[in-house]
């Protein structure tokens, strides 16, 4: 009798949501239907504009490790903050041969290819490459008034992951959005402090020269 597959439950609670313990129930009861074994249940709480899901984060990274074969969520927008977002989220698990369904919206991706998940994917890359020109011209709108403002560029600066963590979570076998993730930071700061790391290192470290006596090859 082969296994049953992992399935990990997946809920936002947003701050409308009327009944959230109606979702946790239907989501049990779909995983039950389906024949799934419930192996991650994880529930979070927040806006869509809350840029912290460390569940999200948690669960892309136990698709990326093996240890799930379908995710199954309340509704498609549970999965992420935007169209980029969602895209992002669910080529990830694509990427990791993880199916998606979205229980109420009868929605279901699956890794192998089929023409229905081909045209929802397609469908989203092209919702999110408009949300990416649209935000991209309002940002440079916006610095272009910034400039014509006299007024600084850039973001500030946050606070910046340790070099040893971002080295432990790399060894560790992470991903660079894993990291980024589990760090609260982007991945271009990730592979900043981790280049400088290693650049640092190599520095430090002594050059080999020939000992004495030796045969003198190279």
């Amino acid at each position: 009798m082969p296994s049953k597959q992992r399935a990990a439950l997946y809920h936002r609670v947003s701050t409308v949501d009327q009944d959230p313990a109606a979702a946790r129930k239907e989501l049990r009861v779909a995983a039950k239907r389906h024949g799934f074994r419930v192996a991650l249940n994880i529930e979070e709480t927040g806006s869509g504009a809350s840029n912290s899901r460390p569940g999200l984060a948690k669960l892309i990274q136990a698709a990326g490790r093996g240890r799930i074969d379908v995710v199954l969520v309340w509704k498609l927008d549970r999965f992420g903050r935007s169209a980029l977002d969602l895209l992002a989220n669910l080529r990830a698990l694509e990427d990791a041969g993880v199916r998606f369904i979205s229980i109420t919206q009868g929605i279901d991706l699956r890794p192998n290819g089929d023409a229905m998940s081909r045209l929802m994917l397609t469908m989203l890359g092209a919702v999110a490459e408009f949300e990416r020109a649209l935000i991209s011209e309002r940002t440079r709108l916006g610095m272009a008034k910034a400039r014509a403002d006299g007024k600084p560029i850039g973001r500030p600066r946050g606070p910046r992951p340790s070099a040893a963590r971002v080295q432990r979570l790399r060894k560790r076998g992470d991903s660079w959005r894993e990291l980024a993730a589990e760090l609260d930071c982007s991945v271009w700061v990730a592979r900043e402090v981790f280049k400088e790391a290693a650049e640092k290192g190599a520095r430090k470290s002594p050059s080999k020269r020939p000992r004495k006596g030796g045969s003198g090859r190279v």
